[in-house]
């Protein structure tokens, strides 16, 4: 584990970072099992993507340490008719001598007040039932189970659930 209690920037994603944020994306995707796909998309797949979101103002943090992305957060809006009030997150992750040092408690913050900014009331996420450390982390971050699709991954022969949770970023409304 690296010490991170220092130097650790979180910042919106910009297109200096981009190849840095394509190494951090490959190394957590090749783990095989917190992303929803086990390779990273090519560099300029990514490059594009990274390009298109910032020209849209999408709320996607990094966190940077010694110039390097060391992990990230994004929230996709919803561009359905009736849906527009929420957003989704798409990937988040860590690099793994990063986590468990309050990194992504900060990614986290920063994005879902982007994504609120950003006129989201809403945002959900999907996370493997196995991942039972990132379902505490969002537990702790305000994030309910609203749903298990059952047997929704079958990667190297094994099966794993898939939770759907979500947050309300204001939630007053929605208790009244």
């Amino acid at each position: 584990m690296v010490d991170t209690n220092e130097n650790i920037s979180i910042v919106p994603i910009s297109e200096k970072y981009i190849e840095s944020f394509h190494k951090c994306l490959e190394t957590v995707a090749s783990e095989r099992k917190y992303l929803g796909y086990v390779d990273a998309p090519s560099l300029e797949d990514t490059r594009e993507n990274i390009i298109t979101h910032i020209q849209r103002n999408t709320p996607r943090y990094i966190a940077i340490k010694d110039k390097e992305v060391v992990g990230w957060c994004e929230v996709l809006p919803n561009q359905l008719e009736g849906f527009r009030h929420s957003g989704k997150i798409n990937t988040m992750g860590i690099a793994e001598a990063y986590r468990g040092q309050g990194i992504g408690k900060k990614l986290m913050t920063a994005t879902l007040q982007a994504a609120e900014k950003f006129g989201m009331e809403r945002v959900e996420l999907l996370v493997y039932a196995s991942n039972v450390d990132a379902i505490g982390f969002y537990e702790k971050n305000g994030f309910v189970c609203e749903g298990t699709k059952k047997k929704a991954r079958k990667l190297d022969g094994e099966y794993d659930d898939v939770n759907i949770m979500a947050i309300f970023l204001n939630p007053e409304p929605w208790n009244a």
